[in-house]
């Protein structure tokens, strides 16, 4: 992948936001607001190559959900993210994943949607990769999944 300033975001008062402070990248929280999202997303895809968003989803246990596209209406976008070099630092780190084809119709999907959009429109370099995890109760070892992921970005 391209070298460059990593960005991560996540939402605040969620898992997410507990699983990536400590982490060694410039973090910018989300509070959850449907316009200030994405606003917040778009200032930070103009200053960074690479930013992983990350929220929470309830069904998944013990692994991480990559989201492979943002959904609005009738109409997707793929992630511009190099998933295929991505998946295998995880599986070096035996960190367990799955991916989805169906990010939601929360907050998740809007900042995704909205920024993968904007980069296509606008052009821009930055790759965009949305990420859920489990709540905090779903995940055995917070720590050593924080720790792995932090590999894995490093990595990048």
């Amino acid at each position: 992948m391209n070298q460059g300033k990593v960005t991560l975001l996540a939402f605040k008062n969620t898992s997410a936001e507990l699983l990536v402070s400590g982490m060694d990248f410039p973090t910018v929280f989300l509070p959850s607001d449907k316009t200030r999202d994405s606003e917040i997303a778009k200032e930070e895809i103009q200053k960074s190559s690479i930013i992983i968003c990350f929220g929470q989803k309830t069904q998944i246990k013990n692994k991480i959900c990559l989201e492979l596209v943002a959904k609005n209406e009738e109409t997707s976008i793929e992630t511009n993210f190099e998933i295929e070099s991505f998946k295998e630092k995880l599986e070096q780190q035996n960190i367990s994943y799955s991916e989805s084809q169906n990010p939601g119709t929360s907050y998740c999907n809007l900042v995704y949607w909205n920024s993968l959009n904007y980069i296509k429109d606008k052009k821009l370099g930055c790759k965009f990769l949305f990420i859920h995890i489990p709540f905090e109760k779903n995940i055995s070892d917070f720590s050593e999944l924080r720790e792995k992921l932090n590999c894995v970005i490093k990595g990048l």
